[in-house]
């Protein structure tokens, strides 16, 4: 493999170059915690958030609803707020056009 900013060899699992240190390939970006648009009860807090942590939905929801009981009903409903308010919500995806499909109104 050979670094693209200076062309000298380097070896096959580098991150950097050893001669120049530029970064080779890109870096996977962050995790981040966000509403979900698609699989939401209320404001998609718990999807979003067993999104992020990689459990099924129901289970978040079911913990949610536990830890709000045993805590007092009040608590748990302000931190659902606060995280309403707080968490974005995921970017909206829209369907991508086919080339040689217009876009506009026919």
């Amino acid at each position: 493999m050979y670094c693209n900013a200076c062309g000298k060899a380097i070896a096959e699992d580098a991150r950097y170059c050893a001669y120049c240190g530029s970064v080779l390939g890109s870096f996977p970006a962050p995790k981040k915690m966000m509403r979900s648009r698609t699989d939401r009860t209320v404001a998609g807090i718990c999807a979003g958030a067993a999104h992020y942590l990689n459990l099924d939905v129901t289970l978040v929801r079911l913990m949610w609803v536990l830890i709000t009981i045993v805590s007092g009903i009040f608590p748990g409903v302000i931190v659902y707020a606060l995280a309403w308010v707080i968490v974005p919500e995921e970017p909206l995806a829209l369907p991508a056009y086919a080339s040689g499909q217009p876009v506009g109104n026919p």
